[in-house]
């Protein structure tokens, strides 16, 4: 058998009223509610300027490649040795603007430029860098102007037999 209390409830809300409460957790859920949509903006921003530069960095690895291709043979003639690919600064910027103008996903990368460091620094190999600007989707209105993103490959010039 079941004992009833009848004024269990006018208890509960007379301890209420004693203590302060006011039952005021809707703040709290919508605080909870703006926090976890700023980790999602934060998460979905930092997300894809990561995806932008790994779309930087293959182009960048596209184009020195085809830097490394446009080498010249040093002169044999002299009987010194084997041949050896030599590449000069110039013709690897100029191979890389090239490349970069035929290249379709450099076409799609926002605010693409080729850096002063680009070139050869050895002689042997093709060192390529390239800067663009990553958009931020959803907290974009707090950085209109983007982030900077910046990538380098190298690639080297090699003969085998």
């Amino acid at each position: 058998m079941t004992v009833r209390k009848p004024f269990a409830r006018a208890a509960l809300v007379s301890r209420r009223e004693a203590t302060g409460e006011t039952g005021q957790i809707a703040v709290l859920a919508i605080g909870y509610v703006v926090l976890c949509l700023l980790v999602a903006g934060v998460v979905t921003g930092v997300s894809a300027v990561y995806l932008e530069h790994k779309r930087l960095l293959s182009v960048a690895d596209g184009a020195a490649q085809a830097a490394a291709d446009s080498f010249t043979l040093a002169d044999v003639s002299t009987g010194s040795g084997p041949p050896v690919a030599i590449l000069a600064s110039e013709r690897v910027r100029a191979t890389v603007q090239s490349h970069l103008g035929r290249d379709p996903a450099a076409a799609r990368i926002e605010g693409l430029t080729v850096a002063a460091s680009t070139g050869s620094p050895d002689g042997r190999s093709a060192k390529v860098t390239l800067s663009a600007v990553a958009r931020l989707p959803l907290v974009g209105i707090f950085m209109p102007e983007g982030v900077p993103i910046e990538a380098t490959s190298t690639g080297r010039a090699r003969l085998a037999r």
